[in-house]
């Protein structure tokens, strides 16, 4: 055996368990970083900003139906409105998810896009099922077409989260998600005038809500650090 080649070997060793406290910081300190991030993706603003679209849209079909005898559906002028406002919740939650999960791959990244697979294909599924059921949507079957509508999608969405949620052991999202459906399932009963207000209301009403939670918690775990 060669001493030299012995010392060296041993102050590899060395050096490269002293690089280990060193790389459980950098891992804490990475892990912190997607903490805030996903903190920072469940800004209260943003809630806020959800609650606002979800009466304003929902609000402004409701004004354009309610005294709709018999039913018609909604305005494109409603309509309008509804989908802008969609368009720009969507798009400050894509936003916030882009900056949340910045750095992350692996299978981090295929399990979220696996995630939005199932989605899409529920919602299609979704909305597959209500064209072949309301046919030439017609009549009557007009009522019909925009009450299953929206109620499904609302529905869809909130088991979506719900699972997500409870896979993830997150309870204050599963809670909310569950309630979201449930003023999905409550508003339905109002039928197909009332159903916009009660699913606009609600909803605004959940949101405020978590917008609270929400800034509690950022505040505890800021006074925590």
């Amino acid at each position: 055996m060669n001493p030299m080649s012995d010392m060296s070997e041993a102050g590899t060793y060395e050096d490269e368990g002293a690089l280990d406290p060193h790389g459980a910081a950098r891992l804490l300190a990475r892990t912190q970083r997607q903490a805030q991030r996903e903190l920072d993706f469940r800004s209260p603003w943003l809630s806020l900003i959800a609650a606002g679209a979800a009466l304003i849209g929902f609000g402004a079909v409701w004004l354009s139906v309610r005294h709709q005898h018999p039913f018609k559906g909604p305005t494109t002028a409603a309509l309008v409105v509804l989908y802008l406002l969609v368009a720009i919740r969507i798009g400050t939650v894509l936003y916030a998810h882009h900056r949340a999960s910045a750095g992350v791959s692996g299978r981090s990244a295929r399990l979220e896009r696996a995630e939005g697979v199932g989605l899409a294909a529920a919602l299609v599924a979704v909305y597959v099922l209500m064209i072949a059921l309301v046919g030439d949507g017609v009549g009557s079957q007009r009522a019909f077409y925009w009450l299953y509508g929206v109620t499904a999608t609302l529905i869809v969405l909130g088991t979506f989260w719900a699972a997500r949620s409870a896979v993830k052991e997150d309870w204050p999202e599963l809670g909310m998600s569950m309630a979201i459906m449930l003023v999905a399932a409550g508003s339905a009963l109002a039928g197909p005038r009332g159903v916009w207000l009660g699913d606009g209301v609600g909803l605004c009403v959940l949101l405020v809500a978590s917008a609270g939670a929400q800034m509690w918690l950022l505040r505890t775990s800021r006074s925590g650090t």
